[in-house]
């Protein structure tokens, strides 16, 4: 997959960290896609200076020192300067440094983790964003019902133009023992991306399963001769009723057979003999050789994003990330797939190091977060939180983690009395304050809503999704007036309303007033931004502040 230009600007920039509240975020299928698990702000993302990440690190006791240096500097100030990529490698220089560090781990899996949700929000702004969003949940990061196939077909169908979704979707056909189907895509795959390795690996299979062994067999030395690593895992998911008869020879079809990486090394593949340039090697997809390049410096962001994309294909995501995050304006929705999957692995990976290390709770509480922020499971996260609360009974932040998973399976009563728990233990919680405000504009309780609003308006009279909360509780309760005080500004400001729901109700309000002229210039945006989304079918994003 190489890179895109729908969203370049919406990728571009992210905001610091905040405050969110649980949220089922909405997607393109007209169905919850995923949950975003919006969590209190760990991560304060910074520059780790060059003599702390560099410092000799001998002693135990200098090993912590630095690593404790190096967490506190990548914590702090890097949202507001938006240095990802050094983030990145100065977390991951402080689980190096110390890799039997609970707090290095955990704050890795924290970054990872709140990069990921970042990403996957941003995506899902766009329905070019959202083909990304499904491709991934096709890699097995979503665990709903959907399978691989229609995932990887409503991706291709949301943006035809991915680079090898064609051949990606025509294998999965394959691999799912259908013929016609992945004929016909295979005819899409060379119209669109003839030379792409997904379109090549189709082509083997395709030759395979009309038994020509010899076609095959040349199209798979043809992948190995422009990447290794992309003939390796073809041949490790190679199904095994494509094998020839044992007569059949051939070195590739006894590795296939065998499942034997190091039967591969042996191969000598066809090589180029020409020096191609970094942008050659990435439009043929030579991987291992473009990873082998020197690194550029940080002012070609578009040499990054080809070498991430490469060190993603060859799955060394520790060196990836950083790369991607370098790259991520030019390479737009293919840098922000890599790096979803990046960051979901090492998230993955992080979770399976805490839990070999002390400290349980922690384990139990970053694997809740993975559970719904990567798979979309509330249900197996809560377990994890009340296992961590278990262990650690009085902490503000897993009572508030508890109620948020509550809230997503449904469970009102326990969300609320866990979001009580959290802000008896801590009353600055404040996202536990949005989730009992947000329950009880769900309960159409408006004074209780009104009343945890205007907690979190006083904290902070900017927070948009509390003023036009606000809005709508005096809408409902006849207060006219304070309806339009909290709703105007903010619909003027720009508060998404894909719907052109909360137009209507600012007209409703203006009317009440006796202001028709205005009435009907928001009732008529309303119907605008109403049929605008009923054309495009575009799911409202979530209405979270930012």
């Amino acid at each position: 997959m190489r890179g895109g230009q729908g969203v370049s600007a919406v990728l571009h920039g992210f905001p610091g960290v905040g405050c969110y509240d649980l949220r089922m975020v909405v997607g393109f299928r007209h169905t919850y896609l995923a949950l975003i698990l919006s969590l209190e702000a760990v991560v304060s993302i910074g520059f780790v200076p060059g003599a702390v990440v560099q410092g000799d690190l001998g002693s135990a006791g200098a090993q912590e020192k630095a690593t404790g240096s190096k967490i506190e500097y990548a914590r702090r100030g890097a949202a507001g300067r938006g240095d990802y990529a050094g983030a990145a490698e100065a977390f991951q220089k402080a689980t190096a440094a110390a890799p039997s560090s609970v707090e290095a781990w955990t704050k890795w899996a924290d970054f990872d983790l709140e990069r990921f949700r970042i990403l996957d929000l941003k995506l899902r702004s766009s329905q070019s964003g959202m083909a990304v969003v499904l491709r991934l949940e096709a890699q097995g990061l979503h665990s709903g019902g959907e399978g691989r196939e229609e995932l990887l077909r409503q991706s291709a169908t949301a943006d035809p133009e991915q680079q090898g979704i064609w051949g990606e979707l025509g294998v999965e056909q394959v691999r799912r023992g259908k013929r016609e189907d992945p004929a016909a895509t295979l005819r899409i795959a060379l119209e669109r991306q003839p030379n792409d390795l997904w379109t090549l690996r189709l082509q083997a299979m395709m030759a395979a399963a009309r038994g020509d062994w010899k076609e095959a067999e040349r199209k798979l030395f043809e992948l190995g001769a422009r990447s290794s690593a992309v003939l390796r895992s073809a041949l490790q998911s190679w199904p095994r009723n494509l094998l020839p008869p044992e007569n059949v020879p051939g070195e590739i079809w006894n590795c296939a057979r065998n499942n034997s990486a190091a039967c591969l090394e042996k191969i000598k593949l066809p090589e180029s003999d020409s020096q191609s340039s970094e942008e050659q090697l990435f439009t043929e997809e030579r991987w291992e050789k473009l990873a082998a390049l020197p690194e550029q410096p940080p002012e070609v962001p578009a040499a990054w994003f080809r070498r991430g994309v490469a060190l993603a294909e060859l799955r060394e995501c520790g060196r990836a990330i950083p790369a991607l995050e370098r790259g991520l304006e030019p390479g737009a929705e293919t840098a922000a797939f890599w790096l979803g999957l990046c960051y979901a692995s090492e998230a993955e990976r992080a979770v399976a190091r805490l839990g070999a290390l002390p400290s349980q709770a922690f384990f139990h509480r970053v694997r809740g977060d993975f559970l719904v922020r990567v798979k979309g499971d509330p249900r197996a996260a809560t377990e994890e939180y009340a296992m961590a609360r278990r262990l650690q009974p009085r902490d503000p932040m897993l009572a508030e983690r508890i109620a948020q998973a509550y809230e997503n399976i449904g469970d009102m009563q326990r969300a609320k009395q866990a979001a009580r728990e959290a802000l008896a233990l801590d009353p600055r919680r404040l996202v536990s304050v949005r989730l009992l405000a947000a329950i009880a504009m769900n309960e159409r309780d408006y004074s209780s809503a009104l009343e945890n609003l205007d907690q979190l308006l006083k904290k902070n009279p900017n927070d948009a999704w509390a003023r036009v909360q606000a809005g709508i509780a005096y809408a409902q309760t006849g207060r006219a007036q304070e309806a339009l005080q909290n709703l105007q500004p903010a619909l003027a400001a720009g508060y998404p309303d894909e719907r052109g729901a909360l137009h209507a109700m600012l007209a409703s309000v203006l009317r009440k007033l006796g202001r028709e002229q205005e009435a009907q210039s928001a009732a008529a945006e309303s119907t605008r931004l109403s049929n605008l989304f009923q054309l495009h079918g575009q799911a409202a994003r979530p209405e979270e502040p930012q």
